[in-house]
């Protein structure tokens, strides 16, 4: 798949909450995944498909989505980006937020090599 295939599937299936299938499907071995701001005792960087996936695991487990939005994607070359709007309880504060990022990924050799997720700060 090119770079508009991947980034149109993967939209997809976050509009489909089929995260996981994309990790599988759209997401290379070892990719590389960048949060700018890591809960307490956790890594802002995963490495590895496995690595991320226990990273959504841990987000499912933790938080609970009321709703959301997603622009995009931006197309530029071997990379594009999205832009998500998540409202979201913290499950074990009780802390409700609002927050937006944009998150950029790369496309190596027809997969996601690298995500980096950018934040405005939550309100």
């Amino acid at each position: 798949m090119n770079t508009q295939e991947i980034a149109q599937k993967l939209c997809e299936h976050c509009q489909n909450h089929t995260e996981m299938q994309a990790l599988e499907e759209l997401y290379a071995e070892d990719a590389v995944s960048t949060e700018p701001m890591a809960p307490e005792g956790m890594d802002p960087v995963s490495n590895g498909r496995d690595a991320i996936k226990a990273k959504h695991e841990w987000w499912g487990n933790n938080f609970e989505v009321h709703g959301g939005d997603m622009e995009g994607p931006f197309i530029n070359g071997d990379k594009f980006s999205l832009i998500f709007e998540i409202d979201a309880t913290d499950k074990n504060s009780g802390q409700r937020w609002k927050s937006k990022e944009v998150a950029l990924y790369e496309v190596e050799n027809g997969k996601i090599a690298r995500e980096s997720f950018f934040m405005l700060p939550m309100s």
